[in-house]
C-alpha cells in the first residue's frame, strides 16, 4: 500500500505556474479542485492594457496574468453549497436568507423590521463578498449604527447579521460565522425620547389603575408635528378629563388587563371571549393583532409564534370581576348598536367602535396621551406593565420558570435577565442574615 500526497482541499489553489509566451506577454496556470472533487486546470494570459496614447503596456513580470488566473479560481472555490459560496455578496446572502425566513413563516412585522436593518448594512458593505467580511468590520458597522441610530437598532442588526452568516455556515459557504464573536459597544446613548420601557413599582401601577377610571385631570390631545412647528396658535377646545377620555377610548379595562396578565398590547387586542374561562379564572392565548404593509390589520393565530405562545394563564380576581362587567356592557352595546350582519365579525374582547380589530399602534398613541396628562415619564410604556408583573411575581417568591410561563417566554433565564427588576433594596435578605448571626428575628414596628 503506497501513500500519496493528500489531496488539496476543495477550492484551495496550488502553486501558480508562469510561462512567458513572448516579451511582456505571459500565461498563468493553476490547479484547483472544484465542488465535485475533480482537479481543474485553470489558465489565463496577460490581459491587454493600453496607455493614454493607446499603446500596449507589456506585462513585465506576469503579474497581470497571475491576477487574471486568481480571479478565475475565486469563482471555482465557491460552489460548495450550490446557491451560496464565499464569493457571494452580503446583499445576495440577505436575499437568500430573507426567502428562507419567509419559508419559516416569520411574522410579517418581523420581516419589515429586518428589511429596515438590511438597507443599512447593505448600504455599508452589501457588495463585499462573504470571505471579505471580518469580525472587526462587523463591530465597526455595529458601533457606528449604535451611535447614529441607538442601541436597540444596533442589537437588532447584530441579530439579523448573525442569523444570515449562520445560514451561510449551514450551507457550507463559510466555515466560521464572523458575527458570532463580535461584541456590542457599551455606553451608547439611546436615541429618541425613550431608551426603552423602564420598570414601574407596585405603587405606580396602583396609581395608574385608579387614575384611568377616576382622574379629573385634563387630557388634551397630542399636537401633530405640523401643529408644533407651524407657529400659529392651535384652535382652543376643552379637553376631556383622563377618566372621561379613557372611557370614550375604551382604555381603562385594557390597562387593567395589562396589569393583570403582562401580555403584549397586540395579544390583548386579539383576545376572544372564547379564550376565557371565567369560572375557572383562566385565559388560553390564541391570536394577536398585527398590521403589515401587504395585508393591513389582521388577527394571526400561529402555533409556533415566539411572541404569542399558546399557554394557559391564571387570572387574578380583580381581572375576572372586570371581565364579567365588561362582557355585560358589550352585550348591551351589541343590542343597541349591532355589527354589520354581512361582515365576518369576531367576538373580540376589545373591539373597535365598529366591532372590528383595533390597531395596536393607535392604542399605544392613546396611552401616550393619557401618560402625558398624568405626568408619567415617557419611559413608562405599555411594556412597563410586563416588567412590573415579572417583578411582582419575583417578589412573591415564585420561580423564574413560573414567571416565564405567565409571560410566555421559552427561556426562564431571559425572563430573569430582561424583565425582573434588579438593584433594589431587599429587607428580607437583611432579616435572614440577622437571624443567622444573632438568632433573633427583627422586631416589626
Amino acid at each position: 500500500m503506497t501513500r500519496g500526497r493528500p489531496a488539496r482541499p476543495i477550492g484551495v489553489p496550488g502553486k501558480p505556474m508562469l510561462t512567458e509566451l513572448s516579451p511582456g506577454h505571459w500565461a498563468a496556470r493553476l490547479l484547483v479542485r472544484d465542488a465535485s472533487g475533480r482537479r481543474r486546470d485553470i489558465k489565463r494570459v496577460s490581459p491587454v492594457k493600453l496607455d493614454a496614447r493607446g499603446r500596449r503596456i507589456p506585462d513585465r513580470n506576469g503579474a497581470r496574468a497571475l491576477d487574471a488566473v486568481m480571479a478565475a479560481v475565486s469563482a471555482v472555490r465557491v460552489d460548495l453549497g450550490g446557491e451560496l459560496s464565499e464569493s457571494t455578496t452580503v446583499r445576495q446572502l440577505w436575499d437568500l436568507y430573507r426567502k428562507y425566513l419567509e419559508e419559516q413563516e416569520r411574522a410579517p412585522g418581523t420581516l419589515e423590521r429586518y428589511d429596515l436593518v438590511a438597507e443599512l448594512f447593505n448600504s455599508a458593505f452589501g457588495e463585499r463578498r462573504l470571505l471579505e467580511v471580518t469580525t472587526s468590520s462587523v463591530e465597526i458597522f455595529l458601533t457606528d449604527l449604535g451611535k447614529s441610530k441607538g442601541p436597540a437598532l444596533m442589537r437588532t442588526a447584530r441579530h439579523v447579521l448573525s442569523g444570515m452568516f449562520r445560514y451561510a455556515v449551514r450551507k457550507d459557504a463559510l466555515s466560521v460565522n464572523p458575527v458570532r464573536e463580535s461584541q456590542l459597544a457599551k455606553n451608547i446613548e439611546a436615541k429618541g425620547r425613550t431608551g426603552g420601557a423602564r420598570d414601574i413599582t407596585v405603587d405606580e401601577m396602583r396609581f395608574i389603575l385608579a387614575a384611568v377610571r377616576t382622574s379629573q385631570l385634563p387630557c388634551p390631545r397630542k399636537l401633530s408635528k405640523a401643529e408644533r412647528t407651524r407657529g400659529r396658535p392651535v384652535k382652543s377646545y376643552t379637553p376631556p378629563t383622563v377618566a372621561d377620555y379613557c372611557e370614550s377610548a375604551d382604555l381603562a379595562d385594557w390597562v387593567t388587563l395589562l396589569a393583570a396578565t403582562g401580555l403584549r398590547r397586540s395579544q390583548i387586542l386579539g383576545l376572544l371571549w372564547s379564550d376565557f374561562d371565567l369560572g375557572e379564572r383562566t385565559l388560553r392565548l390564541s391570536g394577536k393583532v398585527v398590521r403589515t404593509k401587504s395585508t393591513g390589520l389582521v388577527r394571526t393565530d400561529k402555533d409556533d409564534d415566539p411572541k404569542n405562545r399558546k399557554t394557559v394563564i391564571a387570572l387574578p380576581e380583580f381581572a375576572v370581576e372586570m371581565l364579567k362587567r365588561r362582557k355585560a356592557v358589550l352585550a348591551a352595546r351589541r343590542l343597541k348598536s349591532p355589527p354589520d350582519p354581512t361582515a365576518d365579525v369576531l367576538d373580540l374582547v376589545f373591539p373597535s367602535a365598529a366591532w372590528t380589530l383595533r390597531d395596536p399602534q393607535n392604542v399605544g398613541h392613546e396611552w401616550q396621551r393619557v401618560r402625558t396628562a398624568l405626568d408619567i415619564p415617557d419611559d413608562v410604556t405599555v411594556h412597563s406593565f410586563r416588567g412590573a408583573v415579572a417583578t411582582i411575581l419575583d417578589d412573591a417568591g415564585l420561580s423564574a420558570r413560573v414567571t416565564a410561563d405567565v409571560l410566555g417566554h421559552a427561556d426562564p433565564s431571559m425572563t430573569q435577565r430582561r424583565y425582573m427588576a434588579r438593584g433594589r433594596t431587599h429587607q428580607a435578605a437583611a432579616d435572614a442574615l440577622n437571624v443567622a448571626v444573632t438568632g433573633e428575628a427583627r422586631q416589626s414596628n
